[in-house]
């Protein structure tokens, strides 16, 4: 991977609705990210020691969003449920004006990977894991608002989004079903 690359990725608008799957012991701060800061993720090597951008992650669909947070593991076609507890699947309306797709083979190209190098399992990598570089990088790109990338677990795709680089134009919203409240993400 070259993250080197990353200034040259052609950024897109993204406007839809994407799946947040959630704890149902997080309710209460379904809209915070801030525990994203001192996380260690995918795409981001942040510690309480060390904290970094605060990141969202969303899901394609109600099955990717599941199967990313571990909710659901095994095969899709004969998926066993966990037993962490009770999950919450969030419809959240999606309006962003720049946003890198990282599942485009051309895009890919741009930066030198592949599917596999950003789905691989980095979990006990020493250091920083080549997708959490990438994440710092297209962090540090302007405009870049996010970026869409394939999932790990099933066949689709995720959107990662940096909550504190979204153009004023952009917005994150969920309709809460409970009281009928538009709230957005902050």
């Amino acid at each position: 991977m070259k993250t080197g690359g990353c200034s040259r990725l052609m950024l897109r608008p993204e406007t839809g609705t994407w799946f947040r799957a959630l704890n149902l012991r997080y309710w209460i701060s379904r809209l915070e990210t801030n525990q994203s800061r001192t996380s260690r993720s995918r795409f981001s090597n942040a510690s309480a020691n060390s904290p970094l951008y605060r990141i969202l992650y969303l899901g394609e669909n109600h099955q990717v969003a599941i199967y990313e947070v571990g909710a659901l593991l095994g095969n899709p076609n004969a998926p066993l449920s966990s037993p962490r507890g009770s999950w919450v699947l969030m419809s959240l309306q999606v309006t962003l004006h720049h946003i890198a797709n990282l599942c485009d083979p051309r895009q890919q190209r741009l930066i030198a990977t592949n599917d596999q190098e950003m789905t691989g399992v980095w979990a006990n990598n020493s250091g920083a894991a080549p997708t959490q570089q990438l994440g710092a990088a297209l962090h540090a790109i302007p405009l870049l608002e996010g970026f869409v990338f394939p999932s790990s677990k099933v066949g689709s795709r995720n959107l990662a989004v940096f909550p504190d680089k979204l153009d004023v134009r952009s917005s994150i919203l969920f309709v809460n079903e409970l009281d009928k409240k538009t709230e957005s993400f902050v």
